[in-house]
């Protein structure tokens, strides 16, 4: 006689294994980083109405080569300058294509009896500025200027500001702005030509809205705002402090979001300093760039050493 058994649930858990058995992976929720990085792109060479006006353009890059070939960029003397007030629309127009734009951009606000602002642009070639006063919205100065960096930066930073830091009040909501701003007033007591920078990252501290309000205000604001596209967007903003910048990084999303907030202590930043590498670099760039156009627009030869 066969036995009768019962036909039990079993418990064991049973999971489907293979693709669309899974749920989605929940995808990581990250601030963005700099994800483009900006490299030289030799300049077209734009069509030409008559060679006299290309060959008064290519003249000013030759001059412009032979005055960084033979500045010496260890002495203390200025690099070379070159005013194009003078220049004729059409030439300027060739100017401004040949130089086109680069990593770096500066607004100068300074009021003075001549001029309100500076408007200041790297061109292509690293070093090489194009520097242009205004008043009142007008132009009245436009200039070509080979250096580190424009003269007229550290002079505005070092005129906009003062010694020690703006007085402010005290908050029961502040956490690490006390202690920052003792740190801080200590570094800017100690700091000296030629010392290094000293930087405070807020980035990773933890600070609360009257942190920052006290921040702000013990800094103040100044007349130089840098901007560099290098590797992201980083700005550079004197401050109402001397040899104190706020250096900020956002990241190329559409919201802008800041990866990166510091007070560096300094005479400059070096985020904004053309080095000495890429100063010589510009002059072999200037050499094939006033080759490239003279075979382009095809003007009689000229012999550059």
């Amino acid at each position: 006689m066969l036995n009768k058994f019962t036909s039990r649930p079993i418990n064991i858990p049973i999971k489907s294994i293979g693709p669309g058995s899974q749920p989605d992976e929940e995808k990581a929720m990250t601030i963005g980083v700099p994800d483009t990085v900006e490299t030289y792109i030799r300049p077209r060479a734009p069509e030409i109405s008559d060679k006299e006006t290309a060959t008064r353009c290519r003249q000013l890059f030759i001059e412009l080569y032979q005055e960084m070939k033979n500045w010496n960029q260890n002495s203390n003397a200025a690099g070379p300058s070159f005013a194009l007030n003078h220049l004729d629309p059409a030439t300027l127009n060739l100017v401004n294509q040949m130089l086109g734009e680069g990593e770096v951009s500066i607004i100068i606000k300074l009021p003075q009896d001549n001029f309100d602002e500076i408007r200041i642009q790297e061109s292509i070639f690293v070093g090489v500025w194009r520097v242009c006063y205004y008043k009142d919205g007008k132009p009245i100065s436009d200039q070509i200027e080979v250096s580190a960096i424009p003269a007229c930066v550290p002079e505005a930073a070092y005129l906009t500001s003062k010694e020690g830091l703006n007085p402010t009040k005290e908050d029961p909501e502040a956490m690490n702005s006390p202690a920052i701003l003792a740190e801080l007033n200590a570094a800017l007591k100690s700091w000296e030509p030629g010392a290094p920078a000293k930087t405070f990252n807020l980035s990773h501290l933890p600070m609360t809205p009257a942190d920052n309000q006290i921040i702000d205000t013990a800094l103040g604001m100044g007349a130089v705002h840098m901007m560099s596209r290098g590797f992201g967007n980083c700005h550079i903003l004197s401050t109402d402090v001397r040899h104190a910048w706020r250096i900020q990084y956002f990241n190329n999303a559409p919201t802008r979001l800041m990866i990166l907030n510091t007070i560096v202590v300094c005479g400059l930043p070096e985020e904004a300093l053309a080095s000495a590498e890429d100063l010589q670099d510009s002059v072999l760039r200037i050499k094939e760039l006033v080759e490239w156009v003279t075979s382009s627009w095809e003007l009689s030869s000229v012999e550059l050493s």
